[in-house]
């Protein structure tokens, strides 16, 4: 009787562990990087760090490593997984209540990071802007102001 029950107990365990597996996403199979996306940041599918689905919404993580941070504008180098530098510069306006999440999970006020910090940074598939946690509001995002594209 002890066996089916500790059985039964580890099945019924295993039934949640095995539903969240199977919301891991992979990040160049379950996005989809628009063409302005793709555009701005063509190196996107080798930079992204994890998918996840926040309040219905697929979201991309990305380290970057900040490059300089003054006057509101934000400029970093964005990351592979072997924490290589991807592709150009890009530099992100933020406003003075945007906040930023370091790679060890501290926030900051964006303000407050400075040049050679790593930043974790997230993107929702739906729309091109930067937020430092997913499922962030839209008032939160950084915008992109230079950088990324062949043209600029």
């Amino acid at each position: 009787m002890k066996t089916t029950v500790k059985l039964a107990t580890a099945i019924l365990i295993g039934i949640p562990l095995a539903g969240v597996a199977q919301e891991q996403l992979n990040c160049t199979k379950d996005i989809s990087y628009g063409k302005e996306f793709l555009t701005k940041f063509p190196d996107a599918g080798s930079a992204c760090q994890e998918a996840k689905v926040v309040n219905g919404e697929k979201w991309v993580r990305f380290n970057a490593q900040v490059k300089q941070n003054k006057d509101g504008r934000l400029t970093v180098d964005f990351l592979n997984k072997a924490e290589e530098h991807t592709g150009k510069p890009m530099t992100f306006a933020y406003t003075p209540d945007a906040t930023l999440t370091l790679e060890n999970k501290k926030v900051k006020p964006a303000s407050d990071v400075k040049e050679g910090d790593k930043v974790v940074l997230w993107v929702p598939e739906s729309r091109f802007g930067l937020y430092a946690q997913p499922g962030a509001a839209e008032s939160k995002h950084f915008a992109l102001v230079s950088g990324g594209s062949a043209n600029e």
